[in-house]
């Protein structure tokens, strides 16, 4: 049996119009350690050190649950740690939608606005 998928979330929708963002990345390779919310669509979201090193980050992959459409999400990520980042040249981050995978085929696509690294 997969333990992961018999482990019990941390926070339950309570109803249809419940905002609350859901987070998990207790799966391979998850790395997100700890959300504040900042704001009413604004997180800070902190990642776990990357694995046999001296607290570098370079990384991310989590899970986000219960989000809205027409809603824009900020997330600022506060422990990356390299001196400059592909995001400052126009990559944006890889994101996986279960609806857009169901309406073409493929969820994976590069998506975000105002992506930036400092």
């Amino acid at each position: 049996m997969n333990y992961y998928r018999i482990l019990n979330p941390y926070y339950w929708v309570k109803d249809p119009s419940d905002e609350t963002l859901v987070f998990e990345s207790r799966f391979e390779s998850g790395n997100l350690r700890r959300v504040y919310q900042t704001g009413d669509y604004e997180y800070d979201l902190h990642l776990k050190s990357d694995y046999s090193t001296n607290s570098y980050t370079q990384w991310f992959y989590f899970r986000i649950q219960n989000t809205w459409k027409d809603r824009t999400y900020t997330f600022h990520i506060k422990n990356l740690q390299k001196p400059d980042s592909l995001y400052n040249m126009g990559m944006l981050p890889l994101v996986y939608s279960r609806k857009e995978a169901e309406r073409v085929g493929n969820g994976w696509h590069w998506d975000g606005d105002n992506v930036c690294y400092y």
